[in-house]
């Protein structure tokens, strides 16, 4: 049995984000070079085995559904356990009382992380804490963690951009 690594939140975001194929896609964003895992995910990437780059973003972009998913109002719940399923994630009680995931085959490993993440914040936040990025020429995922729950934008450039654009736009729509 192979551990699971621990995935926050952050982290699921930040290598969906980087990995996923759709969003780079949908944001015009394809010729963007990747970074190796361990500059993603840092230390924990040590704890799984090499994959793929093309595994990689078939990862992501699978966790990327979920997002979409919520995006779109649609229920995530099919979409966390496609990612789960295949992973095949056992919860064992650890000695300090905490769960701990394993998986039956190492390099499923990354994939239950993703997916156990998920489900971790969708159940305790609410998978309308999750979405997609409004921005311009953006459309990074991004879980939302603010206290009223109304985040629009994956990052403060992404909400400056958008304003600017949006302050142009009006200006150009008033009368000379």
């Amino acid at each position: 049995m192979a551990t699971v690594p621990r995935l926050d939140i952050t982290a699921v975001v930040d290598f969906v984000n980087h990995y996923s194929v759709r969003a780079r896609r949908a944001a015009h964003d394809e010729d963007k070079g990747y970074r190796a895992l361990d500059e993603v995910l840092g230390p924990v990437a040590q704890d799984l085995p090499p994959l793929a780059v093309g595994k990689l973003h078939a990862l992501a972009d699978d966790a990327y559904e979920v997002f979409v998913r919520s995006e779109h109002g649609e229920d995530v719940t099919a979409a966390v356990n496609d990612l789960l399923a295949p992973a095949g994630p056992t919860p064992r009680l650890g000695t300090d009382g905490q769960i701990a995931w394993e998986v039956t085959d190492g390099r499923a490993a990354l994939r239950a992380a993703l997916g156990v993440g998920l489900l971790d914040w969708v159940h305790v936040r609410g998978e309308d804490r999750l979405g997609l990025c409004q921005g311009v020429r953006c459309a990074d995922a991004f879980a939302d963690s603010s206290p009223a729950g109304r985040k629009k934008f994956c990052s403060a450039g992404c909400l400056n951009r958008h304003k600017v654009a949006e302050h142009r736009r009006r200006a150009a729509a008033r009368p000379a």
